[in-house]
């Protein structure tokens, strides 16, 4: 396999000094990701890459090396500033949603700029063309694009282990675009879920105009896509301890010393995203209600110090041990409290023993990326026994749907729910918790890497094809002996920005005399079906060209009307357009709120043009309106696609390429076939045609046509010059 280069903010050892401070060990440091990464690291031969946490002395820098390890060197004080700082002072806060604890500091931005270029820097020298780098989270979401400019050969994954937050709460950020475009950087992007997948697409369009289909997006020439991979845990390596002689002795001490009552376990970082605050007020609630409750359960809180050189985790800190003392001084009783609260770190075992000590687990964070807590305690419950209570704003929410949810803000309705499951019959716990469990073992930390990987390289590495650009004369003398010997050719022409330059009015582009003269000549010859293949309207195209003997294809295939008739016929069944009256007045809002902009009614589709708009505002308001309308319409059976300052939401299954492939199953076969066009609905045709045939994009930029030509009046010449071929003949 292809060397594996690992990108983290730390190293996955922690350096630890001697009582005397001269020398220095190296611990493998705990977490499913170094666990899930470990073999990985090892198998493929190749590095890992992240800041060392301490300056690390020559003999540690040695035995880092021999361990593949490779420290990045930061100055104490950037490093403050882009982790303390901008990672967690700004991204952290505002990708968990709050927006109230964010601070947006140009200096810690520019010291996560810096250190970002750092890794950058550091990867480059050891990188080698046929290397894969796989980038973590957050701390390092500029790192893809400044490694592409650096090696541009290597593969790059990247993983978000924190949410991605919606459009309407990234945008906050000052930095959106420049983050944006970092991670555009990557050939993958992984994200846990498919809420957050599908945030990332909609920023990227409403941010950047990137569209993205099937998730995945072009960008300088390249493929990206974006994928939901969530993180299992190492199931072997948790049951072995949660199951051990040590996790047994501690469970049988923490049985004795509870004796009978039902426990309720909560197990979190002292993190405000994991709503502690709001935990034990339900967990008070409960008491309040149910006040059998009081000596007959108890609520074991694991808080694990985090982050504790933060002011606000301070506060956190202060808040939580306030709580605990008031609810144990309301509603305890001598020997018997109802909330038994550890600040502390625990081992492997004793953390497996609480999960298997547990009638029920309550995990309810306000936001989270995932949530490993949840799956930990469900891998350990193969007894069925356990009950798991869970907050619907966690990542885990989406694959462990047997869980009772809870809303955290919601005090009532989780005390209820905390209620339900401690009563819970054995029955319904085991119906609930067999799936979870089977699916949590079988989708471990190791598939996660598996998939991740494999996705990574088995993705196509598809260079978008820039079409070489020619002259008209040059591309004439390729395509004119072909047309002149041809029996049966069919031509397929765009009109609106192809054969006719656009104008600042879009009913302005009528054709001109040489446009007419053009096509009246094709249609004059013997052996060449042509068509205009156009998102214009049907009677716009009836009125234009009604008296040249050329057939017509109107709005993007929905009606063709053949050369010499005068009625127009609909291409496939009649459609749904219900959804027309829930679009057509939000089309008119954004049309009065944008100067110049207005509505185009086709009979299957609605098109919103802001040609003669203020440039700035008509791209603004045209990215918030693409916003709304995929919102708006998620699974309805319609299409929206932005072209040359248009979108047009058009009915599912209408294109150009379906009405080619109609016309080339009807009047084919063809021994000549040439396509023009110039923008994204014409790549429908290009994407169908045979792989003999001639597409022709016009204008520059990406296309999977096999030739570019500079302009509308280029390929009139072209036109031109197959006429005289042809007549040669």
């Amino acid at each position: 396999m292809s060397r594996v280069i690992l990108v983290s903010n730390r190293l996955p050892v922690t350096i630890s000094r001697s009582r005397g401070g001269s020398s220095q060990t190296l611990n493998m440091s705990s977490g499913g990701l170094v666990t899930g990464l470990a073999p990985l690291h090892a198998k493929s031969n190749g590095v890992w890459i992240g800041h060392p946490g301490e300056n690390p002395t020559p003999e540690t820098l040695n035995e880092l090396k021999n361990r593949r390890l490779v420290p990045v060197d930061v100055p104490a004080r950037e490093y403050r500033n882009y982790y303390e700082g901008f990672s967690n002072s700004a991204l952290w806060p505002l990708f968990h949603y709050f927006i109230e604890r964010c601070e947006f500091d140009t200096a810690q931005f520019e010291a996560y700029r810096s250190v970002n270029e750092r890794f950058a820097d550091e990867i480059a020298r050891v990188a080698e063309p046929d290397d894969l780098v796989w980038v973590h989270d957050y701390q390092l979401m500029l790192l893809p694009e400044m490694l592409r400019q650096r090696v541009p050969g290597v593969r790059i994954g990247f993983f978000l282990h924190i949410p991605f937050p919606s459009s309407e709460t990234f945008r906050v950020l000052p930095q959106r675009t420049q983050i944006l475009r970092g991670l555009l950087g990557a050939d993958l992007i992984g994200v846990h879920t498919y809420e957050y997948a599908e945030n990332l697409q909609r920023s990227f369009r409403r941010l950047l105009g990137i569209e993205t289909v099937r998730g995945e997006l072009r960008y300088s020439g390249r493929s990206v896509r974006i994928e939901a991979h969530p993180i299992g845990i190492d199931t072997d390596d948790l049951r072995e301890a949660a199951f051990s002689q040590k996790a047994d002795r501690y469970l049988v001490d923490l049985k004795r010393r509870i004796g009978d009552r039902q426990v309720v376990l909560g197990v979190d970082r002292l993190d405000y995203t994991k709503g502690l605050p709001l935990k034990l007020q339900a967990w008070r609630q409960l008491l309040a209600s149910s006040p059998r409750w009081r000596r007959r359960a108890m609520l074991i809180q694991l808080a694990v110090p985090s982050r504790e050189n933060i002011e606000s985790y301070h506060q956190q800190k202060d808040e939580v041990e306030r709580l605990v003392g008031e609810i144990n001084g309301l509603y305890g009783s001598p020997g018997r409290i109802p909330i038994h609260y550890m600040y502390q770190s625990v081992s492997k075992e004793e953390l497996g023993a609480l999960y298997r000590l547990a009638d029920v687990a309550f995990v309810s964070p306000l936001r989270d990326g995932l949530n490993l807590v949840a799956k930990e305690y469900v891998a350990t419950r193969d007894d069925g026994g356990g009950v798991l209570v869970l907050s619907e704003f966690a990542g885990a929410a989406s694959e462990l749907g047997e869980s009772l949810r809870i809303n955290p803000w919601d005090i009532e309705g989780t005390a209820a729910q905390i209620e339900r499951a401690i009563e819970m019959d054995f029955g319904e716990r085991q119906e609930r918790m067999r799936p979870m469990y089977h699916r949590v073992v079988q989708n471990d930390v190791h598939r996660w890497v598996e998939r991740f990987m494999s996705a990574l390289t088995a993705q196509e590495v598809e260079e978008l094809r820039f079409p070489p650009s020619l002259q008209s004369q040059v591309l004439a003398g390729t395509l004119a002996p072909q047309l002149a010997n041809a029996k049966n050719a069919l031509l397929m022409l765009d009109y609106d920005g192809s054969l006719r330059e656009f104008t600042e009015r879009y009913e302005d582009a009528m054709p001109t005399d040489e446009i007419l003269e053009i096509l009246t000549d094709f249609g004059s010859l013997d052996g060449i079906k042509t068509y205009i293949n156009s998102g214009r309207d049907r009677n716009t195209l009836g009125e234009w060209f009604g008296n040249v003997p050329v057939s017509l294809i109107a709005e993007h295939g929905s009606w063709i009307r053949e050369a010499g008739d005068s009625d127009w016929t609909r291409m496939g069944p009649p459609p749904d357009l219900r959804w027309k009256e829930i679009v057509r007045p939000v089309l008119a809002e954004y049309s009065e709120r944008t100067p110049g902009a207005r509505i185009e009614e086709k009979s299957s589709a609605l098109v919103w043009h802001y040609r003669e708009a203020d440039d700035a505002l008509g791209e603004w308001q045209a990215l918030e309106l693409m916003s709304v309308l995929e919102d708006m319409l998620s699974g309805s059976p319609v299409e929206i696609l932005s072209g040359a300052r248009v979108i047009e939401i058009r009915q599912q299954g209408v294109d150009k390429g379906r009405a080619f492939e109609f016309v080339n199953e009807s009047e084919g076969p063809f021994d000549f076939i040439m396509a023009t066009g110039d923008d994204r609905t014409d790549e429908d045709i290009f994407a169908r045609m045979p792989e003999d045939a001639y597409s022709v994009k016009i204008g520059g930029g990406q296309s999977n046509a096999r030739a570019a030509v500079g302009s509308p009046g280029s390929i009139r010449r072209l036109l031109r010059a197959l006429i005289e071929a042809r007549r040669g003949a």
